[in-house]
């Protein structure tokens, strides 16, 4: 009672309605639910996937720079710790060679600056007052008006200690690039000074460290202008981000006024108060993770218009049979009959169960006589077709015609033509195996074989040697033990010699092969001729027909009547076969199953 209170809304109203309402409740509300979550979830994942591989790549760049400033202030260490670099610089009157001093101090230069790759300048910068002792080189300079105007010498002017700078350098060509300084106080004790050493950082090197067509990067250090980035035209410019509002940050970012996922760094350089920040920005993440979800949503909304699309069509065809079904049978059940039964509901299905149990009771009556009807026709066909078989054996008396067909194969052999007497010998033993197994369903290998053979002979005395033949038994074959369906070789030979061999003028050749297959459970012949062949376009024609008579031609019909006849008697799974090559020849297997010789046809064969 429960059930039929809480489904009564469907049956109230017509099947299409209940298919399209149970589709809307059961299909498209838990679909978009569903897909709303998952849209959610696949937000988040993906969100947070971008977000760590930004952070990855942040720390790819931070691991970089930061054994990169390692390895500089080694070079700044050793440079310090130079007693040759001291002596040269501080000793006023010195007993030592000077040039060679100032060759050794420059080849060690020269040799750090080849085995460094990250290098792009090494440059020590020494107060004029001490460039007595130095010999020109490219290394070691004295500091000038010049320099003393640069952005570096003023920053050492202010801080006591090393530093980092962004600067241009001019490179090749008279162009200017932003790169990283590493700037070093080289103290001089003894005449309580000290000179600058400038080392600045490949932006080649760095990039092909840090690269990543996938990220922007952006890198400056403190308050500095932007040394390298992953736009070269950007470099030089005001970091992207506001440096007082951010801290170490892995999320969402604006950049140029554009929503991205990125990752901020701020790092502290080794042996200095200087800050490197390092910006990461994925500017396709955000895109791609919407065109996602698009893609999902789309996908999601096609499968529930084209579910909804085959619904409608099939609720449509649905309802179109029930009320079809139900007229019919309203039709058919007109008279009064009291109904017993029924089901409860209001619907079209309720309404077609009921006027079918008045059509079940009918068709029963119905069927019941027909039935006996047909039985009373097919015996009387049966009946008819026995007279007229009585009536054309009446007709055709085979002992008339061996008798006759004896009485001239005599006179022939008394008058001495021989070949006539065998020709009218063999056509009587071939026409006695044919009347003979018209009623029969089966007869021995042995006699069917013996009956191919007295055909070959006919045809070998009608078309002397156009036509030769050969058959070929396998040998652990006892012909007399086996049981086939007569007159199943023959016609496929005819058919060969009709159509294969048909253009030959001499050398047509016809073999007959009898085998066994391994497990001696079936029986396969294979008739093979050398005439013409098919090409497959007619192979295709004649095989497409061996299971339907070709309509309005006398050609294809024997194959097919053989070919029906062994899926009568034996099985769909045996049959005809044929392969053919043009110019070359046609083979055609017969498959039947291995039948022996019963006890009860042996005693019909001695009878």
């Amino acid at each position: 009672m429960k059930n039929y209170f809480r489904f009564k809304f469907f049956s109230q109203n017509n099947m299409k309605r209940q298919l399209m309402t149970l589709f809307i409740c059961a299909i498209i509300i838990p679909v978009l639910s569903l897909s709303t979550i998952l849209d959610f979830f696949i937000y988040k994942r993906t969100i947070s996937h971008y977000k760590n591989l930004a952070y990855s790549q942040d720390k790819l760049i931070y691991s970089t720079v930061v054994s990169t400033s390692i390895h500089l202030h080694s070079i700044y260490e050793t440079t310090t710790n130079n007693l040759q670099l001291q002596e040269l610089l501080a000793v006023s009157n010195p007993d030592f060679d000077t040039a060679k001093i100032t060759s050794e101090i420059t080849d060690s230069f020269n040799n750090v600056l080849e085995k460094t790759a990250m290098l792009t300048t090494l440059r020590l910068y020494v107060p004029e007052n001490l460039m007595h002792n130095v010999k020109n080189n490219k290394y070691i300079l004295p500091i000038t008006k010049e320099e003393k105007e640069s952005r570096w010498y003023k920053k050492s002017q202010e801080i006591f200690g090393n530093f980092w700078i962004s600067d241009i350098r001019t490179g090749q060509n008279e162009m200017n690039y932003w790169e990283l300084y590493y700037c070093c106080r080289i103290p001089i004790p003894k005449k309580n000074t000290y000179a600058m050493l400038l080392m600045s950082i490949s932006n080649d090197y760095l990039r092909n460290l840090i690269s990543n067509n996938n990220y922007q990067i952006y890198l400056n250090v403190n308050e500095e202008p932007v040394f390298i980035s992953s736009d070269r035209h950007y470099s030089g410019e005001k970091f992207p981000l506001d440096l007082k509002d951010e801290m170490h940050n892995t999320g969402t970012f604006m950049l140029f006024g554009k929503k991205v996922i990125g990752s901020f760094e701020t790092v502290n350089l080794y042996h200095s108060l200087d800050n490197l920040h390092i910006f990461v920005a994925d500017t396709n993440a955000l895109p791609t993770t919407y065109n996602l979800l698009i893609v999902f949503s789309l996908i999601v909304l096609l499968a529930l218009i084209v579910s909804a699309v085959i619904i409608f069509l099939y609720a449509n065809y649905f309802s179109e049979r029930i009320n079809t079904l139900r007229i019919a049978m309203y039709k058919v059940s007109k008279n009064d009959y009291e109904i017993v039964d029924t089901i409860k509901g209001d619907d079209e299905l309720t309404a077609t169960f009921h006027d079918m149990k008045i059509m079940v009771e009918k068709l029963k009556q119905a069927e019941a006589q027909i039935y006996q009807a047909q039985i009373r026709e097919q015996v009387i066909k049966n009946q008819q077709q026995q007279m007229e078989f009585k009536l054309l054996a009446n007709q055709i008396n085979p002992h008339f015609l061996y008798n006759t067909l004896e009485a001239i194969r005599m006179k022939a052999f008394i008058e001495g033509n021989k070949d006539v007497a065998n020709a009218i010998k063999l056509l009587s033993k071939s026409m006695r195996y044919v009347l003979s197994n018209t009623k029969t369903s089966s007869t021995t290998l042995e006699k069917e074989l013996d009956y191919v053979s007295t055909y070959m002979a006919i045809m070998k005395l009608r078309f002397g040697s156009r036509i030769n033949y050969d058959i070929k038994i396998d040998e652990s074959i006892i012909l007399s033990e086996y049981m086939v369906l007569p007159i199943i070789l023959q016609p496929i030979i005819e058919n060969a010699i009709s159509h294969g061999l048909r253009d030959m003028e001499e050398n047509g050749h016809i073999i007959l092969k009898i085998r066994l297959s391994k497990d001696r459970s079936n029986l396969s012949a294979y008739i093979f001729d050398n005439g013409i062949g098919m090409s497959k376009e007619e192979l295709r024609m004649v095989i497409a027909h061996l299971n339907t008579p070709v309509k309005d031609s006398e050609h294809g019909i024997g194959l097919y009547n053989i070919n029906n006849r062994i899926h009568l008697f034996y099985g769909q799974e045996y049959g005809i076969t044929i392969k053919s090559k043009e110019n070359f020849g046609t083979c055609v297997t017969v498959t039947i199953p291995l039948y022996k010789v019963s006890q009860d046809t042996m005693e019909e064969e001695e009878l």
